[in-house]
């Protein structure tokens, strides 16, 4: 049997590939993967670029398993019949360029290659073309370009039958908008709601995609693109963001934007156009081209997912970013929910004076849980203010939280006057008020947290109203905050009340 941790060695020893050029050459394992190889786990998600030779390692490690451990079914779906034939072609090609001696392989087949005396077999086919259920137990299985699937909740639904928890389950897509089952997958992977693994490859982990000052005569490049580059302030951001050490990427990604990298990034936009960015992701919100229009600004949106890293995670369940600071004042957010499984999270947000998104939190939670995690997290933040959201399941919450010092008080819009009223009420006024301050405010925020990030760029106006395309919860909260802390500015705690504010 073959160790994972000798895989690459393995496939780098007896399998020869064609390069972009034509040229048959032994396989060598790029970074993208011998990265993947490292962490996957029995379930894994890859958001991925075009072109980056992730299909062709997944075909080789299936390839191998079929010819050195009996009894090794692997399943290979793509979207298209071109698509399709050339995965077959592929490990017909592993298997014809091996040096003997090799296994013999059994009758010929339009979708499926086995080894008979291992038992062991390679099915490549369309979606659609073959339903899997609780009738097949599939070793690893690969979903190439979910996105594109016509059916692709019940393909993926019958695959997750076949493949056993000690079978190994890959998704792997180019981003394609927002309104497919790979998006909602790739969401909840990376909000932690399952139990997939996800890997997000940027364009520059493939060591090809690079064009030297002097390029060959077939490559035409314009004028000023030769020689010594002038970056723009754009490239100087890409580059000084991603400079080493790198806190964005994975620690295995090594320096990277040498000039040839900027150079070539330049041609293919020219060639691409708009499209670049979600063919060559280089952050993994806004590679998904969306329908509607934006509630909040997408430039500003991009800005801030290109910037995003994981935070650091508290033992109390939120993670951070920015600890607290001496002196700081906070307030906190807070969207409420039943915590019932597959319903909406209870999310908190945490924001300092400056603006800065200093701490989240999400997660499914009874109201009594989730109050005691808002006084930690209150606590933790210099006996933040803490703004709950009491709209239904908020009052719950707050009949949890009447011991803590600093609950806000709703306020008038305009004169900060204060009511009797714990909590912040939503309707549509408040509503309004609440995106319109976060819309204002949104050029001075400073945050780090992709899955924020994700759901305001999920926010579109669609036939003239504000609405989510995913989970909103974290946003509601953050919209909170920030209006809480227009309202109240530096004001602490209950100063008495005001009635007749129409609350």
């Amino acid at each position: 049997m073959v160790l994972q941790i000798d895989k690459i060695k393995t496939i780098e020893e007896l399998l020869y590939i064609d390069n972009k050029e034509g040229i048959v050459v032994p396989f060598s394992g790029n970074r993208m993967q011998r990265y993947y190889q490292k962490h996957k786990t029995n379930r894994n998600i890859v958001l991925k670029h075009r072109q980056g030779g992730f299909s062709s390692f997944i075909l080789a490690d299936m390839f191998i398993d079929c010819i050195t451990v009996p009894h090794s079914i692997c399943a290979v779906v793509s979207h298209e019949g071109r698509a399709t034939q050339r995965l077959l072609d592929r490990v017909h090609f592993y298997y014809k360029a091996m040096d003997e001696p090799k296994p013999q392989t059994g009758a010929e087949s339009r979708s499926e290659i086995t080894f008979p005396e291992l038992h062991s077999s390679i099915y490549i086919g369309t979606a659609g073309s073959r339903a899997f259920g609780r009738g097949d137990t599939i070793r690893k299985a690969l979903l190439s370009e979910l996105a594109h699937y016509e059916d692709g909740e019940r393909i993926l639904t019958g695959v997750e039958d076949a493949v056993p928890l000690t079978g190994e389950l890959i998704i792997e897509c180019s981003p394609l908008g927002e309104d497919n089952v790979f998006y909602s997958r790739w969401v909840k992977a990376r909000e932690g709601r399952s139990p997939y693994k996800p890997f997000f490859f940027p364009w520059w982990w493939t060591e090809e995609y690079q064009i030297p000052r002097d390029p060959p005569s077939y490559i035409n490049i314009l004028p000023e693109d030769r020689g010594e580059l002038t970056y723009t302030g754009e490239e100087l951001e890409l580059i000084e963001r991603h400079a080493p050490p790198c806190k964005y990427c994975p620690s295995e990604c090594g320096e990277h934007f040498t000039e040839a990298q900027i150079r070539w990034r330049r041609w293919k936009i020219a060639e691409k156009g708009g499209l670049f960015f979600q063919e060559f992701p280089e952050d993994e919100v806004s590679c998904f081209l969306t329908v509607g229009d934006p509630v909040f600004d997408p430039y500003i949106l991009t800005s801030l997912a290109q910037n995003c890293y994981e935070g650091e995670y508290h033992t109390q369940g939120w993670t951070f970013w920015k600890p607290p600071e001496e002196k700081m004042r906070y307030t906190i957010g807070a969207d409420t929910s039943a915590g019932a499984p597959g319903g909406s999270y209870s999310a908190a947000i945490v924001l300092n004076d400056r603006w800065e998104v200093c701490a989240t939190f999400m997660g499914r939670l009874e109201p009594h849980v989730f109050a005691g995690i808002l006084k930690e997290l209150g606590i933790w933040y210099n006996r933040a203010e803490i703004a709950v959201e009491r709209n239904f399941t908020g009052y719950a919450v707050l009949g949890h939280m009447k011991d803590y010092p600093n609950l806000y008080h709703q306020r008038d819009f305009v004169t900060g006057k204060v009511t009797t009223q714990i909590g912040w009420w939503t309707n549509d006024q408040t509503k309004e008020y609440m995106r319109t301050r976060l819309k204002d405010k949104l050029p001075q925020l400073k945050l780090w947290d992709v899955n924020l990030v994700r759901q305001m760029r999920g926010y579109r106006y669609i036939k003239f109203r504000p609405t989510a395309q995913t989970f909103d919860d974290l946003v509601i909260a953050l919209m909170i905050a920030v209006a809480v802390k227009s309202v109240s500015g530096g004001s602490y705690g209950y100063q008495g009340s005001y009635d007749n504010w129409g609350w």
